[in-house]
């Protein structure tokens, strides 16, 4: 199997219940200053496992941690940290461009500790360092995951439907139609928690757009193709034709995450087209003994032309104003480690971005792997995008677009004018 070193970029991993708890590991309070680290995340569970190992392999080290439940509200919380000069040592980014948070985005602005003298710095692949590195070529960032994109499925619910896994996009259509002759949602969707509007897009267009063209964000910077005259029409109609054919709840812009979580794992839908790491909250509220498992989800008449979206996930950076460097660059070298690999992909439910032979791929992670080794990856489109711009338009455009409120043409000009803004 080819190294993960070969994929690149990402997208918002996360869960969106808007909370904020801290917390800190090991010895409080007795640990000197040289052995405090302070770290934020957005979201828990991955982190403080990460947190918990390295504190027994480092006796006497304190981590004090800070976590907040939604990416908006995580990501601007610590932009204000870092502009006020109180920021924690380390916190998890996002790789490549696309919002404020992202490695070129807080490299630009001079808030990100070079780290390219780091061992585990000198081994990354070309297509991890253009993900992981300012501007100017330097590594600010260590990957941690990779994640991706596909039809997630609740086995057992699917098994009591009698239902088969679509592999084309008329097998998509006429899912729905049969599963919801049945009674039960195809496809739970949440477009109240505006980061999972951008899901559906991105499976569709890594087949339509980005697999067949794979140099089409570079056709749109040097002027010679937008979203309004490619294959992203055809990606945005298609989400239309499958809420006009049932294949969602009702009104996915009145459910939030939570909910399409809870529909998802209790088997009240089938199956949801979400990144994969989604799992770990359907899980929270399945029965126990429910597995789930993973399909790249179809937009063409043929199965061999579908793409998968791949990227790095996860992403930590040390603050270039850090209080302890030394410790900040001890837990960077800890997160590139075979060892800090496996736990933080296993505990995220995502797949290592460095090689890991500590890790064990299941049902959800292999089709992503298979994907890459076969060559039928793309990367997340946003990540690529010139500014942050891009990616909000297109969260705020799809609901509206679902509401009715504006048309296909309308969502992509606006996205075209945003991408335009600032090259």
């Amino acid at each position: 199997m080819k190294s993960v070193r070969t994929i690149a970029s990402a997208c918002c991993l996360a869960v969106a219940v808007t909370a904020c708890s801290t917390s800190g590991g090991g010895a409080t309070g007795a640990a000197s200053a040289d052995k405090v680290l302070t770290l934020a995340a957005a979201g828990q569970g991955p982190a403080k496992a990460a947190v918990a190992a390295f504190e027994k392999a480092n006796p006497g080290v304190t981590v004090k941690t800070i976590f907040t439940e939604d990416d908006a509200s995580y990501q601007q919380q610590i932009r204000t940290q870092l502009s006020s000069g109180t920021a924690p040592d380390v916190f998890r980014m996002w790789p490549g461009g696309g919002n404020t948070m992202a490695v070129r985005d807080l490299s630009k602005d001079g808030m990100l500790m070079d780290l390219s003298a780091e061992s585990w710095a000198g081994g990354l692949g070309a297509d991890l360092k253009a993900v992981t590195s300012d501007p100017a070529g330097k590594v600010v960032a260590v990957p941690v995951t990779i994640g991706a994109i596909g039809a997630v499925w609740n086995d057992q619910a699917l098994q009591a439907s009698g239902l088969a896994k679509p592999a084309t996009w008329p097998q998509v259509l006429a899912f729905c139609r049969d599963a919801k002759a049945k009674g039960v949602v195809p496809f739970a969707l949440g477009l109240k928690s505006a980061w999972v509007t951008q899901l559906v897009p991105y499976a569709l267009t890594a087949s339509l757009v980005y697999g067949p063209t794979r140099d089409f964000t570079q056709r749109q910077l040097d002027g010679k193709a937008a979203f309004a005259d490619s294959a992203w029409k055809q990606a945005l109609e298609k989400y239309l034709e499958m809420r006009d054919e049932g294949c969602f709840n009702d009104s996915p812009n009145g459910v939030g995450y939570d909910e399409q979580m809870r529909m998802f794992g209790q088997g009240k839908a089938l199956g949801v087209v979400h990144v994969l790491s989604a799992v770990q909250s359907a899980i929270e509220y399945a029965p126990q003994g429910t597995t789930f498992s993973m399909t790249p989800f179809p937009a063409t008449d043929s199965a061999d032309g579908t793409h998968v979206p791949v990227s790095v996930g996860i992403v930590y950076g040390v603050n270039a104003k850090a209080e302890n460097p030394a410790l900040a660059k001890k837990f960077m070298e800890f997160l590139a480690s075979p060892e800090g690999q496996a736990l933080y992909a296993t505990a995220s439910g995502s797949s290592p971005a460095l090689t890991s032979p500590a890790f064990k791929a299941d049902a959800l992670q292999q089709p992503v792997l298979d994907a890459v080794e076969s060559g039928r990856s793309t990367l997340y489109p946003d990540q690529s995008w010139p500014n942050a711009k891009v990616q909000q338009e297109h969260l705020t455009s799809i609901q509206e677009l679902f509401n009715g409120t504006v048309d296909v043409p309308t969502v992509l000009s606006r996205m075209d004018k945003a991408f335009a803004a600032t090259k």
